[in-house]
């Protein structure tokens, strides 16, 4: 498994219906190649758009139908991108700005996040009935089962592009969520680019490799992420398990 995993979150795939990978889509792989360059992590690239990721269905919000560890409504992409992701050290999104915020493809993968913050239950025995719910609660108190979050102390990155405004509503969206969920973000944790939705597919191909403030900017991103990459591996978060405990 790779130490960085860059996630693409751009609808449009290159071979399908676009000439050209997004632009978000290229600004992610000079940053994973940047990062590759400044350090000895090794990164990798899985493209939402390619992936079967079905919508949330709410589970969380009724104890009747209550939300299990990642996630088993269906079955489809979302745990094996999840397992990416724990396994990883740190993970840049990127993400084209759709409506003045994030396209409906990553909007999906990460409203299945809240399955990270239950409870593990065996898939095979699952019911999600009030028994089996009473049952959680019952082995989480005891301190049979712990309801962590896993992916407290990874380190976030994201790289955002657009063609009118939204950048910024995009990158603070992704800063809470990420927040919310334990990751560290590092000085400098986003690049965005703002181009215009006239510009040439030639243009939008080669405007991350010519463009010096987009460089300097994936350069210090790459470093930053490194460097705390460096200072938080091993380090122990707070858990669930703790506070659920503690609430009796």
């Amino acid at each position: 498994m790779a130490e960085v995993l860059g996630i693409a979150c751009s609808p449009r795939v290159k071979g399908s219906d676009s000439l050209y990978d997004s632009l978000s889509g290229i600004m992610l792989q000079g940053v994973l190649e940047k990062i590759e360059e400044v350090s000895n992590l090794t990164c990798e690239t899985v493209q939402l758009a390619k992936l079967n990721i079905r919508p949330c269905r709410g589970c969380f919000s009724d104890i009747e139908t209550r939300c299990h560890y990642l996630c088993d409504c269906y079955d489809d992409d979302f745990k094996p991108v999840a397992e990416k992701i724990l396994a990883a050290d740190a993970v840049v999104f990127a993400t084209p700005t759709y409506m003045f915020g994030t396209p409906g493809v990553l909007k999906n993968f990460l409203e299945r996040w809240i399955s990270f913050k239950s409870p593990p239950v065996d898939r095979k025995s699952a019911t999600k009935s009030f028994d089996e719910c009473y049952d959680i609660f019952d082995k989480l108190y005891s301190g049979e089962i712990t309801a962590t979050n896993p992916l407290a102390g990874k380190v976030g990155a994201m790289v955002i592009a657009g063609s009118e405004l939204g950048q910024d509503h995009v990158a603070r969206e992704l800063m809470l969520i990420l927040n919310l969920y334990g990751f560290v973000l590092p000085p400098q944790c986003f690049v965005y680019h703002t181009g215009h939705s006239m510009q040439s597919l030639e243009d939008v191909r080669d405007c991350f490799y010519q463009n010096t403030w987009l460089a300097n900017a994936a350069e210090k991103l790459a470093k930053s992420l490194a460097l705390t990459v460096k200072l938080v591996k091993g380090v122990e978060w707070p858990g669930m398990a703790k506070l659920v405990r503690g609430s009796r």
